[in-house]
């Protein structure tokens, strides 16, 4: 089968693997995930998972700080094809595709190092905690739209680890000490609550691979998040607002609604319906307006969501306080008319097309998003990968009339609403 990720029987202590076997052999991506994110940050400690994940990236016994940045750099550097990163769900130690098998081979060492190694010490604490406080506002704080998706979790959940900030807490960043690294890596650093993602060789070259680099760690049982799944999908029964005045040219508007979380039978008609909704947002908000001191240049809709959480959020930003009032009605009116009225079949089909077409390409075309959708498959419970092999199948199910549905139950008449604006 062409569109499948191919699933490795487990390794006895727990590890797993994935891989997509490349014929033209012109493509070699690899790297090893960990299940866990943000939302694991222990009470008190919010950025803890970040900071980890910073300083299980500097060495192992093999690669010191030197040759690891003379290897990022052959990447591109930092920012480069190096694809260390974290998120609310996944830490994920790896790099995008390359040409040679040799370099992958090459880099799929390095990255097993640092799992393996997992070195902590005084010196790449204090390092790593002065650039996370600085990638907090440098990308956190100093960029809106990443501070809005932020305020928009904040304030739609009260309990949800969903809610906490993925970068750090500023406060909570300070009191982090090497004992609490050590603890945290301890706890989900661990077999079963690893895997690796391997695209490029066959499927028996990477089992062979991952069974010489991980056979050998200890079996020990996955760590439980601490959550009771009680604010998974919050019912508002009022509207949530927040509002932050910031020093920008510009006024940011976002009107969030909870969904349920990523196992839901919704999944493929909320992804249509924003698809949708954004593009009603840009003719009305954009293509209609002719004043030269208000309109927008976008207005995306997103769909953060999780195994414990769920958002569907509409935001654009205007240099006029005036059309932010404005275009919170639009957002307002056209999520009504998705309530009330069956989608156009036009809209139908071109949102369904683009959703199709997106995954087909990520198989056939695009090996670094292909594995950023395993990743988010295995860390959201789909550890066979059932849910994401069988997403065609549900989206063409979708019908005209279960996006109508689907906009009942979740465009309700209390919301979130999150500004951030000069005055």
């Amino acid at each position: 089968m062409r569109y499948e990720v191919k699933v490795g029987k487990p390794l006895a202590n727990g590890f797993r693997f994935y891989s997509q076997y490349d014929s033209s052999n012109t493509a070699h991506l690899a790297g090893i995930g960990v299940r866990a994110g943000g939302i694991h940050a222990p009470p008190g400690l919010v950025g803890l998972p970040h900071l980890a994940e910073h300083v299980v990236a500097r060495e192992s016994l093999k690669y010191g700080r030197e040759k690891i940045e003379l290897m990022t750099l052959a990447l591109g550097g930092p920012d480069g094809d190096i694809n260390i990163r974290i998120d609310k769900i996944s830490t994920f130690y790896g790099f995008a595709s390359l040409l040679k098998k040799k370099e992958m081979l090459s880099y799929f060492d390095l990255m097993a190092d640092l799992i393996k190694d997992k070195i902590v010490n005084q010196r790449g604490v204090a390092t790593e905690k002065a650039a996370v406080k600085n990638e907090y506002f440098l990308r956190g704080q100093d960029i809106m739209p990443e501070l809005l998706d932020v305020l928009v979790h904040e304030t739609a959940y009260d309990r949800n680890p969903a809610r906490s900030r993925v970068d750090c807490g500023l406060e909570d960043l300070a009191k982090i000490t090497p004992y609490h690294v050590r603890k945290f890596i301890k706890k989900h650093y661990v077999a079963s609550n690893m895997f690796a993602v391997i695209m490029g060789p066959s499927f028996e070259e990477v089992k062979e691979l991952v069974r010489r680099y991980f056979n050998d760690l200890p079996k020990c049982q996955p760590p439980i998040l601490n959550y009771d799944h009680s604010d998974d999908y919050p019912s508002l029964t009022s509207i949530k607002s927040k509002g932050v005045i910031r020093d920008v040219g510009q006024y940011y508007l976002a009107i969030a609604f909870p969904t349920e979380n990523s196992n839901s039978s919704d999944r493929e008609a909320i992804e249509m319906l924003a698809d949708i909704l954004s593009y009603r947002l840009y003719m009305r908000l954009r293509e209609e307006n002719i004043a030269f001191d208000q309109g927008t240049y976008r207005a995306p809709v997103e769909t953060p969501h999780s195994h414990i959480h769920g958002l569907i959020y509409a935001w654009f930003a205007t240099v006029s306080k005036e059309y932010s009032r404005f275009g919170e009605g639009v957002i307002l009116e056209e999520a009504s008319k998705l309530r009330s009225e069956l989608v156009s079949q036009d809209e139908f089909d071109a949102a369904r097309i683009y959703l199709d077409d997106s995954y087909l390409d990520a198989f056939r075309n695009s090996p670094a998003i292909l594995a950023e959708m395993v990743i988010e498959a295995i860390c959201n419970g789909d550890a066979e990968l059932v849910g994401l092999h069988s997403f065609r199948n549900r989206l063409h199910k979708v019908t005209r009339r279960k996006l109508r549905d689907v906009a009942n139950k979740y465009f309700t008449k209390n919301y979130v609403r999150v500004t951030i604006g000069p005055n």
